[in-house]
């Protein structure tokens, strides 16, 4: 009995970590989250021509430098304008692909 308590207890606590719910000071500052009918997380994705440079900060990897670079260089046709217009390298662009879209295209 002892042993469920402290499985759950620890669950909980993950559970709210990764919502940015836990403790203060704790918790992933990151990108928002929904839970579709099913139960399943997904990222809520950014507009990269829209978005506020606290928005885009928030990303896997970023600095508020790299956001105020992606600001800089708006407009984008696609994502890969990031990379082909030299704002961020590769990994980033890796990083961050499933997070983000341009124009209104979210999903």
């Amino acid at each position: 009995m002892r042993r469920i308590a402290i499985v759950l207890g620890i669950s909980v606590m993950l559970i709210l970590d990764s919502v940015g719910e836990g403790p203060a000071g704790q918790g992933n500052p990151g990108v928002g989250i929904f839970v579709r009918a099913g139960g399943v997380k997904s990222p809520e994705r950014v507009d990269l021509n829209t978005a506020g440079i606290e928005e885009i900060a928030r990303l896997p990897g970023m600095t508020i430098q790299t956001a105020e670079r992606i600001i800089g260089s708006r407009p984008y046709r696609n994502l890969d304008d990031l990379v082909t217009k030299k704002v961020i390298g590769r990994k980033e662009f890796a990083q961050i692909r499933e997070y983000v879209v341009i124009g209104s295209r979210k999903k």
